[in-house]
C-alpha cells in the first residue's frame, strides 16, 4: 500500500503587499500538489494587505488542508516573521516565500526532487520579471549553472560569496529547520544567509533542481534594488547585512583560514559603509563607489 503524501506548508510572510498578494495567493491555489497548508504571517502592514488575505481566504480555504491568517499586532522583520509563520504549520514540508509567483507545479516538482535525492532542502531557479512592467529578466541560476554538489565545495563557495542560492526557491523539510533553530531573529532585515550559515554549520548542504519553481518580482522599492532607495533605507539595509557579515562570515573566514577573501571583504564592507554614508552626487561617494566596485571585482 502506498503511504499519503506528505503535507506540505505553505509560508507566506507579507508587509504592504496589498498590489500583489492576490496574484500570490491564486498561485499557490493553482498548485498541481496535495495536500497542503496555508499560512499566512501578515506583520503589521500599513495598508489593507490584511483584509484582502482574510477576504481571499474567506472563499478558497477549501482548497487546504488548514489555512490560517497570522496579524502580528507590531512589525516583527522578516527572520522573526518566517519564524511565526512556520512556528504555527503542521507540515512535514515547508515552502517559504513572500508576494512573489509559484509556477503550477512547483511544490509537485520540489516533492518528487527531494524524494529521488534523499534532499533535506532543495534550492531551485528563479525567473525574476520586473513587477512595474511584466518584463522577464535573466534566470537566477542562469540555465546552464553549475552548482556545486559536494558539502565543502558548496560550505567554501558560500563563503566565498560565489554560489547563487535563490531563498525564494527553498523548499525544506521541518525537521531541519527544528534542528537548527529557526531564523535568526538579530537580523532583522536578513533571513536568508544566516539561515544558509546554520544550515553549513551544522553539515547539511542544499541539492540543486535546475529548473525555474517560482517568478521573482523584482520591485523598484525593494531592499535588495538600492537604486529605488532613499539614503536612510540604505544606511539601514546596510547596517543589516554588514551585521551578517561582521558577526557570521568573518569568523568562519578566519576559522578556515581563508585569509585573501578576509581581506578582500573587510576592504569590500569598509569602502561600501564610506560610499553609503557619503552625501550624495559627493567627490567621497563617487571615489568610495569607485573603490567599491573595484574590490568587488577582485572578491
Amino acid at each position: 500500500m502506498n503511504s499519503s503524501p506528505p503535507l506540505v506548508s505553505i509560508i507566506v510572510i507579507s508587509y504592504n503587499a496589498s498590489k500583489t498578494i492576490i496574484e500570490t495567493l491564486e498561485s499557490i491555489k493553482l498548485q498541481t500538489y496535495s495536500p497542503l497548508e496555508l499560512i499566512i504571517a501578515e506583520d503589521h502592514s500599513t495598508d489593507d494587505t490584511a483584509k484582502k488575505c482574510e477576504e481571499w481566504l474567506s472563499k478558497n480555504s477549501s482548497r487546504f488542508v488548514n489555512s490560517k491568517l497570522i496579524v502580528n499586532v507590531e512589525n516583527q522583520g522578516v527572520s522573526a516573521n518566517l519564524n511565526i509563520g512556520i512556528q504555527a504549520s503542521t507540515g512535514e514540508w515547508i515552502k517559504t516565500f513572500s508576494d512573489d509567483v509559484l509556477v503550477s507545479d512547483a511544490i509537485e516538482k520540489n516533492i518528487a526532487f527531494a524524494s529521488a535525492n534523499n534532499s533535506n532542502i532543495v534550492v531551485s531557479m528563479v525567473q525574476p520579471f520586473i513587477d512595474e512592467t511584466g518584463e522577464k529578466l535573466d534566470t537566477m541560476p542562469a540555465k546552464n549553472y553549475k552548482f556545486p554538489t559536494s558539502y565543502h565545495d558548496q560550505y567554501m563557495a558560500f563563503l566565498k560569496n560565489k554560489i547563487m542560492m535563490p531563498s525564494p526557491t527553498w523548499f525544506f523539510i521541518i525537521y531541519l529547520y527544528n534542528q537548527l533553530g529557526g531564523y535568526d531573529i538579530r537580523f532583522r532585515l536578513s533571513d536568508d544567509i544566516p539561515f544558509a550559515h546554520k544550515i553549513f554549520e551544522s553539515g547539511n548542504c542544499f541539492s540543486y533542481l535546475p529548473e525555474i519553481t517560482v517568478l521573482y518580482r523584482v520591485k523598484s522599492n525593494s531592499l535588495s534594488n538600492s537604486k529605488g532607495l532613499t539614503g536612510q533605507q540604505k544606511q539601514k539595509y546596510f547596517n543589516s547585512r554588514s551585521a551578517v557579515y561582521y558577526e557570521l562570515f568573518a569568523p568562519a573566514l578566519k576559522k578556515h583560514r581563508l585569509w585573501s577573501t578576509l581581506i578582500l571583504n573587510n576592504l569590500l564592507w569598509f569602502f561600501y559603509k564610506k560610499k553609503i554614508y557619503s552625501k550624495d552626487n559627493s567627490f567621497a561617494r563617487y571615489f568610495y563607489g569607485a573603490f567599491f566596485t573595484i574590490i568587488r571585482m577582485l572578491c
